[in-house]
């Protein structure tokens, strides 16, 4: 018997949205301010550079890192040092881009499924962070009336640590009061939503409406496409 299903943030409730543009903007004008101006192709670059770091990161140690961090690796990459005050400003703008412009959307269908879905189960989210904390997607949840939806909300920027470790897995079902038989998992990434979940004794549910990873296949004990299909889908794990 299901009690609790726990979801994915990016490309599993949320579409995946980009705010390189508007990051790399606000870097832009800083260092023109301090008379280290550079070009938008330099600035690309170093932004790629700081990204892999992050990705290293995360694939490797199975944490994020701060944007002070990625911040740092940008400014190496460029050889522009900033005063500290300047960079520690830059930090909380650069989070919260998302709270003023290029907004992600909920995935089709999310806003009707969810509540139908917090009144059966006990619902939480266990999500890896890139450069928007916990704070600033619990925002979006707010903004779009899906946050009373959940009991219990687990960022790896708060944590420490993010999926596949267990946990990510163990700390979200504890708050939810269930056993990780009695509980499923949606996600997206094979290697860390479905890896993690079925490491830890949960049913991992495959949601391919956003990444198509169709690779994840073996490792789902049920797969879908549309959020309409999702409370059939479990009602069949049941």
């Amino acid at each position: 018997m299901l009690h609790a299903v726990t979801f994915d943030f990016w490309g599993t409730l949320y579409q995946i949205a980009s705010a390189r543009d508007e990051r790399l903007h606000l870097l832009q004008e800083v260092l023109a301010r301090h008379s280290r101006p550079r070009s938008w192709t330099t600035l690309e670059a170093a932004y790629r550079q700081a990204w892999s770091v992050w990705t290293r990161v995360w694939q490797e140690e199975h944490r994020s890192i701060t944007i002070e961090r990625w911040l740092r690796e940008v400014l190496a990459f460029l050889k522009a040092e900033l005063p500290e005050d300047v960079v520690a400003d830059l930090c909380q703008p650069m989070e919260e881009i998302y709270l003023r412009s290029s907004a992600p959307q909920p995935v089709p269908e999310v806003a009707k499924v969810l509540p139908r879905l917090a009144r059966r189960y006990r619902l939480g989210l266990i999500s890896d962070v890139g450069l928007t904390p916990g704070r600033v997607l619990r925002e979006i949840l707010r903004r779009d009336g899906l946050l009373p939806c959940f009991r219990t909300l687990t960022f790896s920027d708060e944590t420490g640590v993010t999926k596949p470790r267990p946990e990510q897995f163990l700390h979200t079902l504890a708050a939810l009061k269930v056993r990780p038989e009695e509980a499923a998992h949606v996600g997206d990434l094979p290697e860390t939503d479905l890896a993690g979940a079925r490491a830890v004794g949960m049913k991992a549910v495959l949601f391919l409406g956003v990444s198509r990873r169709q690779d994840g296949r073996p490792l789902a004990d049920a797969v879908f496409e549309d959020y309409g299909e999702l409370e059939e889908v479990l009602r069949r794990l049941e």
